[in-house]
């Protein structure tokens, strides 16, 4: 795993703006906010640096209790009781792991029995807590502050996380509690080394966040058989066979995501990004069911992007009657469903069983690897002349063979090459294909989109040496010649 950071948890009952507190801190918008009650399903978690010490924030789900019991329902009617208990161990956990909790409350509700309730439950695992105001977007809001201290978590640190008010002075907070416990150590600002980023994208209940637990070896993210489960996109370093790794899970991608409403189009459109950002895309279909219309529009949305992919075909625990051959015949109904992408491997996995998902980030690095190949010229030089000997180059035209010369690799990440013809030769855009996965078989590039474009030259051809001939030689040319001018059907007829 990465390097040890002091944790800062924040917690509070739904929608006091813990998801704006955490984009505030951290300076970025990772967080989904919305007014919606229950935005926030699972932990978001981010490294700060602030006057020269790091330390790890996390947002959690917005809970009314961290006591599961009987009247979870009767707190909050509309709750998803599954959701509100996975939500629960999972800040529980976290809490037992927090060096200090910010105890977030709305200063525009005011107190509240939740509030009351929460901070009783949390008072039990005696930590060091900051009691933090938020909404506090002018002096006057403050006067509602009054009630807030019968809570007994001391002093009130006011905030406005919308507008940034207040945020500065809770950094400085947060760090001079955590040099009371002797938790951090100034210095440089802390980056998790360079990565190869895997985005986990599919439809939704294809498996994605139990791929990515059973990948991590821990209940990352919440898993629920109810589509639209993951809303974020979670993203976890790690390290693996001493490379470094994110894994991002993404929300689950469906034809009709603009009905589900703003929060399913924002979680949707988070998911496009860290697709189109990424290096290795796992493209997750369950084999178990019929393969849809559906996953061949997501196949296109990844090869308008130019990523990298690896189809996942998870669940192949819930194939029946499997045989030696059963997977053969399976990649070859897959290849048949998406035959423009016969170069990206193919893993069969079951996230429930963990069958095969290590072998994922083996082949994750593979791709990576033939992502960024970088092919030096006379290397190129070679390749092309061998290509050519096993099939000469074809032209739309009948009986002419376009000549090819300066063929190098002018981009990577991910590769594109460029070859030279003659002004006057036409290239059959079969042979472009043909060069194309050529340099796949040659180079081993794997699960990476490349291309070969065309560039025009001149109409001379390469420059010879000049030919010499004996006296001989010259008379035979003549006679060629003479024979060619007086009599053409002789000339027709031998050749």
């Amino acid at each position: 795993m990465i390097k040890k950071l002091p944790k800062i948890l924040i917690l509070g009952r739904a929608n006091v703006g813990k998801s704006t507190l955490f984009n505030r801190l951290i300076e970025r918008p990772k967080a989904i906010t919305s007014k919606i009650a229950g935005t926030t399903r699972d932990m978001n978690i981010s490294p700060v640096y602030w006057q020269g010490y790091n330390f790890e924030l996390i947002d959690t789900g917005g809970i009314e209790t961290i006591v599961p019991s009987r009247r979870l329902k009767k707190l909050s009617p509309d709750l998803n009781v599954d959701f509100a208990l996975d939500i629960i161990r999972k800040t529980q956990a976290a809490l037992t792991e927090a060096d200090l909790i910010l105890f977030v409350v709305d200063l525009q509700e005011g107190l509240m029995p939740q509030d009351r309730e929460l901070a009783q439950a949390v008072k039990k695992y005696k930590k060091p807590i900051l009691l933090v105001a938020n909404k506090a977007d002018d002096v006057k809001m403050r006067e509602r502050a009054a009630d807030f201290y019968k809570l007994g978590l001391g002093d009130i640190s006011f905030v406005s996380a919308k507008n940034g008010g207040g945020t500065g002075d809770l950094l400085d907070e947060i760090v001079n509690n955590l040099k009371k416990q002797k938790k951090v150590r100034k210095g440089k600002k802390y980056e998790f080394p360079k990565a190869i980023r895997v985005t986990i994208i599919g439809k939704p209940n294809v498996g994605k966040s139990s791929l990515l637990n059973s990948i991590l070896g821990e209940e990352r993210v919440i898993v629920s058989p109810i589509a639209f489960t993951t809303r974020e996109s979670i993203d976890t370093d790690f390290i693996y066979k001493d490379q470094n790794y994110t894994l991002v899970d993404t929300a689950g991608i469906r034809k009709h995501a603009k009905e589900g409403g703003e929060l399913e189009k924002a979680s949707v459109g988070k998911a496009i990004a860290n697709a189109r950002n990424s290096d290795v895309c796992l493209l997750v279909i369950d084999i178990s069911q019929p393969i849809t219309v559906q996953d061949n529009r997501l196949t296109q949305l990844l090869l308008d992007e130019q990523v990298s992919i690896i189809m996942v075909a998870n669940k192949w625990d819930l194939v029946e009657e499997k045989e030696s051959k059963t997977a053969d015949e399976y990649k070859r109904l897959i290849n048949h469903f998406f035959p423009y992408l016969r170069w990206a491997p193919i893993v069969f996995t079951s996230a429930k069983t963990g069958k095969h998902v290590h072998d994922i980030l083996d082949i994750a690095k593979e791709v990576y690897d033939g992502r960024h190949i970088k092919l030096n010229t006379n290397a190129l030089g070679k390749f092309l002349k061998n290509a050519i000997k096993k099939q000469r180059p074809n032209s739309s035209r009948l009986f002419l063979h376009p000549y090819l010369t300066n063929f190098k690799q002018v981009r990577t990440n991910p590769p594109i090459f460029e070859v030279q013809v003659r002004k006057k030769d036409v290239l059959a855009s079969s042979y472009l294909r043909y060069l194309e996965n050529s340099l796949r078989a040659k180079f081993k590039i794997i699960g990476t989109p490349i291309k070969v474009n065309l560039k025009l030259g001149s109409d001379k051809t390469e420059p010879t040496k000049p030919r010499k001939f004996t006296s001989r030689g010259k008379k035979k040319i003549q006679k060629s010649t003479s024979l060619s001018t007086s009599s053409p059907s002789k000339t027709f007829s031998s050749y």
